[in-house]
């Protein structure tokens, strides 16, 4: 007995010696936010309604270091954009645990493995957020990053059990190079798409940016370049035996900003290719990325911020943002603004932004509109921010898509948010 109780003290005594190596320390980080909107004609017609809701999220991220070595990274949303008024116990209100990822600092280099953050690249222009499945390698070679990454973005084969390989896989290598006042990259990206019966599609995507600063001039610059095919097979095959469809699209942005201490001034412009008929030349160029999700530089005409603006602005056309479908004519974006801090935790804004379709059908119309925003940002406590937009939209005749008969009515858009991030 005095043997066995020897032993045990042993055991115990070794499990306390072992607990703080096998410690686990949790960082936890995250927000609460309210947000407020307020839209008058948002289809651009005189009789429409105005539109007026607040809605919420609660944002947890956990990251659980093991050691210097190992981490694993979770996230969960909860009332992720939950409509005040709402009930709670809706599909929107469940918790959406997004992300899980685990982080490994091996000496050849960094491998993030799991479901994480997908989309953004380079600058903010053609970005857009989603959760990606994805395996990351990053390594760095003196002032250069090496950046390489598998995407699974669709799995077939654990549904569909008739058909092999009805998968959709992404490909992408980046190289970003930092000095003391420059930073630029060049990624590339390949996409091999088989979701569909009898088709083959294959993308490629060059996308070279870059950010500088001379003094108080800073210059970005970012050009995204897709092109590829779309292969179906033959008649033969059990295909449609339709002839192969082209896919080229382009689209840039350059902007400078001149830091004049309590004030900043701002111009840039935006291009994102259009095709005014669709497939009929066996050759689409319609950028379904528009500007991007990210891009937010007019809140009307380009951001999704306000899903009813992003989505339904001008009765179902949407906005050019990433999930507007007004995306297929492109657009040429010519815009400006100047800021001013007369307290170190307000900052006041006015940007004003011109926008034209690049290419439309015969008889329409490209005038898209000229928008002006004001913009607020109170820093009110260290992790208490808010936040305000008024923007007022002079829409132009683009928005008859085509039929002259229609008016068009302007617009205007209210938004508020009020954050605490912790």
């Amino acid at each position: 007995m005095k043997k066995f109780t020897i032993i045990g003290m042993a055991l115990c005594l070794a499990f306390a010696l072992a607990a703080p190596v096998m410690a686990v320390d949790a960082d936890f980080s995250g927000h609460y936010r309210v947000k407020g909107f307020y839209t008058s004609h948002w289809d651009l017609r005189e009789t429409s309604a105005s539109n007026a809701y607040m809605d919420m999220q609660f944002r947890l991220q956990t990251v659980f270091k093991v050691n210097d070595i190992l981490s694993v990274t979770t996230r969960f949303d909860a009332l992720d954009d939950e409509v005040w008024g709402d009930d709670p116990n809706g599909d929107e209100g469940a918790i959406d645990f997004d992300r899980a990822y685990m982080t490994i600092k091996a000496p050849v280099g960094m491998f993030v493995i799991g479901r994480m953050l997908g989309g953004p690249l380079g600058n903010d222009f053609t970005d857009f957020e989603y959760e990606g499945d994805r395996i990351i390698f990053i390594t760095k070679i003196d002032a250069l990053k090496v950046v390489a990454i598998f995407q699974k973005n669709t799995e077939g084969d654990s549904t569909d059990l008739t058909s092999a390989d009805k998968d959709r896989d992404d490909y992408f290598l980046v190289g970003i190079y930092n000095a003391e006042d420059i930073t630029a990259g060049l990624g590339f990206f390949f996409t091999n798409d088989k979701r569909k019966d009898n088709e083959t599609s294959r993308f490629y995507i060059l996308n070279p940016y870059f950010n500088t600063k001379f003094g108080p001039l800073a210059l970005q610059g970012e050009v995204f370049y897709k092109w590829g095919k779309t292969e179906f097979d033959p008649i033969a095959a059990g295909g449609t035996g339709d002839p192969d469809l082209d896919k080229d699209a382009i689209a840039y942005n350059l902007e400078a900003s001149y830091n004049l201490g309590m004030a900043s001034v701002m111009a840039g412009y935006a291009f994102f290719s259009g095709d005014n008929d669709g497939a009929t030349d066996n050759e689409n160029n319609e950028f379904e990325y528009g500007v991007g999700d990210n891009w937010r530089r007019l809140f009307i005409l380009t951001s999704d911020e306000d899903p009813v603006l992003c989505e339904n602005l001008g009765g179902g056309a949407g906005n050019l943002s990433t999930t507007g479908r007004n995306t297929q004519y492109g657009a040429k974006i010519f815009y400006g603004g100047a800021s001013v801090t007369p307290m170190e935790n307000l900052q006041l804004g006015l940007v004003v932004g011109l926008a034209d379709n690049d290419e439309v059908p015969s008889g329409w119309e490209d005038d898209i509109g000229v928008e002006y925003d004001l913009t607020l940002n109170w820093k009110i406590y260290d992790n208490l921010t808010y936040s305000a937009i008024a923007a007022y939209l002079d829409a132009g005749d683009a928005w008859q898509l085509g039929n002259k008969s229609i008016d068009i009515e302007n617009t205007y858009a209210l938004f508020h948010q009020l954050e605490l991030a912790f």
